[in-house]
């Protein structure tokens, strides 16, 4: 008589397939959405450049990133060591490349670009640019103050979280369906 080998339990079947696939779709998710997440972008180039000594005064400022920047959340402020601020207009962004326009009469002075912009991903980003018109020294230190701007949150946490409650409720889910197979019918 041949040997009966036992069946493989369902519910413990099911449970294992589940979980390989949950753990490798969590997995995927991570590493997927936390490089953007942990690499900031960052100012590339800049027009003036830092420290730049101008014979005469710029029309604009331009700042380019490593990546696109976000609309929301861009301001950018050129001030003299009086606090007068020389930018004038809206900042307009073209994907990775920030301009704003300049008032024209900026004297023989020295100058600071102070910038604060959203990155790619969703992370406020900010800095300072120093430069000068004629033979002043470029401006360090600015007396004007930033607008305050809110801080952003990293969304890992958001991610993570999100991918724990979904592994958790395809488990519930396959549980209880793996069950429903394994008993049988009830003849009432």
């Amino acid at each position: 008589m041949p040997a009966v080998l036992p069946r493989p339990n369902p519910v413990r079947s099911a449970l294992s397939r589940i979980a390989a696939a949950s753990a490798g779709v969590a997995a995927l998710l991570i590493l997927g959405l936390a490089g953007p997440a942990f690499a900031h972008d960052e100012l590339i180039g800049s027009t003036p450049s830092a420290d730049e000594q101008l014979s005469t005064a710029p029309t604009s400022v331009v700042l380019t990133y490593s990546a696109a920047i976000m609309h929301e959340g861009s301001e950018v402020v050129v001030v003299d060591a009086a606090g007068k601020d020389w930018a004038e207009g809206t900042p307009v962004i073209d994907t990775n490349t920030l301009t704003v326009p300049l008032a024209t009469g900026m004297p023989e002075a020295g100058y600071l670009v102070e910038w604060r912009v959203v990155s790619s991903d969703g992370h406020p980003i900010s800095g300072t640019i120093p430069f000068a018109v004629g033979d002043a020294t470029p401006l360090q230190t600015s007396q004007a103050t930033p607008q305050p701007g809110a801080d952003a949150t990293s969304v890992v946490p958001f991610v993570v979280g999100g991918i724990v409650v979904i592994v958790v409720v395809v488990v519930i889910v396959a549980v209880a369906a793996a069950r429903r197979r394994a008993t049988p019918p009830t003849r009432d």
